[in-house]
């Protein structure tokens, strides 16, 4: 019988997340870990300069100028909950070496009803999906392009059921300095890996390949479009967000992911006309941020995120990462 409710889990998309994500496997690889880049309508694959680089482009962690710890708890829809945990060092002194970084994410639902062979109900289950990475990533010179690499170990399980794999990312960033306006182009290919195989069934993960850029056209004001394709998928999704800082404390935020839109679900509702838009803002308190960010869902409800970050020590590399800093970020 517990055979039977771990096929009846995977028949069903591999549990409730795959139902609101799609048919791949992993589908938490496709969810964020952070707040600003939902509130910029997922336009960060040539904005990354914090922890998010983790998710999106793991060239931008040499971007870092200081020691970063961040967390965030997000509420998504169908009681489903996303947690992560990171951390960024970056190595060297005047003369940066590079910088590694450590995550941690973990997705979680409420408990599954199962069903026996009659479909009549027979107890809950849990289910879950883990991700851990390590990154690395360096810039080219002292002011070229930022490389980066990362490789994720990951878990779901299902009941009593777990399947295992790894993945890598690698990305691309660079700021241009010599036009009119500042210009940052990113280049990113994410869960580049085997598969997940449960039971006797192997299911790709979500490989994306995505491009991005950010412009800033005035003081305080970054505009970032994002293209990305999932190959295995056969989906096609863009991002375009702006982010406006009032204030040094205070960052407002807003935008439109297609990603977000195509959230599966009834289209009836307010709601769900405002599907696929996303809003946030930043306040900064010293060297803490704190993020947050709200996206509606129809039917599904919304999602919100609160992201908290914390800089701390000396700064590291300053030259090189001054001349980053200058083109998009903090």
């Amino acid at each position: 019988m517990a055979g039977f409710l771990t096929i009846v889990a995977l028949g069903l998309g591999v549990w409730g997340p795959a139902l609101l994500f799609g048919a791949e496997t992993a589908a938490f690889l496709k969810v964020s870990p952070g707040a600003r880049p939902i509130g910029m309508g997922e336009a960060f694959t040539a904005v990354a300069d914090d922890l998010n680089a983790l998710a999106w482009n793991p060239a931008g962690l040499a971007a870092l100028d200081r020691k970063e710890a961040a967390f965030m708890h997000a509420e998504l829809f169908a009681d489903t909950r996303y947690d992560f945990i990171g951390y960024g060092h970056p190595l060297g002194g005047y003369r940066s070496l590079g910088t590694v970084a450590l995550g941690l994410s973990r997705l979680s639902q409420g408990a599954i009803q199962g069903r026996d062979e009659n479909r009549r109900p027979s107890g809950s289950f849990q289910a879950s999906d883990t991700a851990f990475q390590v990154a690395f990533s360096r810039r080219i010179g002292v002011s070229g392009p930022m490389l980066g690499i990362s490789g994720k170990y990951l878990e779901s399980a299902i009941a009593d059921v777990r399947a295992r794999t790894g993945a890598v990312d690698v990305g691309f960033l660079h700021s241009f300095r010599g036009g009119p306006l500042p210009l940052s182009l990113g280049v990113s290919a994410l869960n580049v890996g085997p598969g997940m195989r449960f039971l006797d069934r192997r299911e790709d993960l979500p490989l994306t390949l995505s491009v991005g850029a950010g412009l800033r056209l005035f003081p305080g004001v970054l505009v970032a479009v994002d293209a990305r394709h999932r190959p295995n998928a056969a989906k096609s999704t863009f991002g375009v967000g702006l982010e406006y800082t009032m204030v040094s404390a205070l960052t407002l935020r807003a935008g439109y992911g297609s990603g977000l839109a195509s959230v599966k679900g009834d289209s009836a509702g307010v709601g769900s006309s405002l599907r696929g838009l996303g809003a946030g803002l930043g306040l900064r308190l010293g060297r803490a941020q704190l993020d947050y960010s709200f996206t509606p869902a129809g039917e599904l409800g919304n999602s919100q995120r609160i992201s908290l970050s914390m800089r701390f020590g000396a700064v590291t590399g300053a030259p090189a990462r001054r001349l980053q800093k200058s083109a998009a970020h903090w």
